[in-house]
């Protein structure tokens, strides 16, 4: 936890006076995964997400995304202490994702950026449809996650593997702090 707060209070340490700050408001936040396997397919909700978003002059310009693995409930203690042990909970706690390259449409964003989990740091492009208001600021949409790229080892029941590839849902719900 002390990372996420030292990594949060870095980006505003690059903040000027000219940008705003747009915290994530992690009450009204959630990250879902959706896995399958061959018997049923399963998904696993964090609702603890802590981010920031930059924005200078109307465009945005950093984001930062941070959540704890542990945080993940599928509503199946078993499997979610099987996923902490396979994904090595103990060394690589956190998912990560920052970007400095975004690029703004009409109502969505795309930003690419790096994507860091398990250990192993990807670049990625990850798409975003955007709704705003004068103080709130929401993100969603979705994208694939191939676990092999971030050399998970992938769990097998009936001697059969789950799908290496996994869907991530999102919504990010953000707010201008008071001033």
């Amino acid at each position: 936890m002390k990372r996420i707060l030292c990594w949060i209070i870095v980006m505003f340490s690059w903040t000027s006076t000219a940008q705003d700050k747009w915290m994530l408001d992690s009450e009204n936040s959630i990250i879902i995964y959706e896995a399958s396997h061959f018997l049923h397919d399963w998904s696993g909700i964090n609702d603890n997400v802590k981010g920031v978003l930059l924005e200078q002059e109307g465009n945005f310009q950093k984001i930062a995304i941070a959540m704890y693995i542990r945080d993940f409930d599928s509503k199946n203690d078993n499997r979610d202490n099987n996923a902490l042990e396979i994904l090595d909970v103990l060394k690589f706690p956190k998912i990560e994702f920052f970007s400095e390259k975004i690029t703004t449409a009409t109502d969505s964003l795309s930003f690419n950026g790096e994507l860091s989990f398990h250990g192993i740091r990807l670049n990625k492009t990850i798409f975003a449809s955007a709704n705003a208001t004068e103080n709130t600021f929401v993100l969603k949409g979705a994208f694939k996650m191939i676990l092999s790229e971030f050399e998970v080892p992938l769990p097998s029941f009936m001697l059969r593997k789950m799908e290496d590839e996994i869907a991530i849902k999102y919504a990010l719900h953000f707010k201008k702090p008071n001033r």
